[in-house]
């Protein structure tokens, strides 16, 4: 697990909040946890895609979402089609503040591709 940075996509414009609801089933806690994998991350699986779209004035890319369990809760691993992360890292969200089950920097999680 590694500290997370930059905006996250889910600073909750509605636009994605929506799409996260209707696609997903559950709305993201804010913020995104940052998960670097031991490989890269199999992004030749089927996607979700959630739709970009203009809101007050400002534009929101399009992304793919993958559902996944991150130990044993459901979230999401959400890739901004306009991301510059390796292939290895991850950004996960889920309905829930994943940083309330305890994890610090450095530690290890299961991630499973559902």
């Amino acid at each position: 697990m590694l500290q997370a940075s930059g905006r996250a996509v889910t600073s909750s414009p509605p636009g994605y909040s929506r799409q996260f609801l209707q696609y997903l089933g559950f709305v993201p806690f804010p913020g995104t946890l940052n998960v670097r994998l031991e490989e890269p991350f199999p992004a030749e699986q089927p996607a979700i895609r959630i739709e970009g779209f203009a809101e007050e004035g400002k534009s929101f890319g399009e992304c793919k979402c993958y559902r996944i369990k991150l130990n044993g809760i459901d979230a999401a691993v959400v890739r901004p089609e306009r991301s510059r992360y390796p292939a290895e890292l991850i950004e996960v969200i889920a309905p829930v503040k994943l940083r309330a089950l305890g994890l610090e920097e450095g530690d290890s999680v299961e991630v499973i591709l559902l």
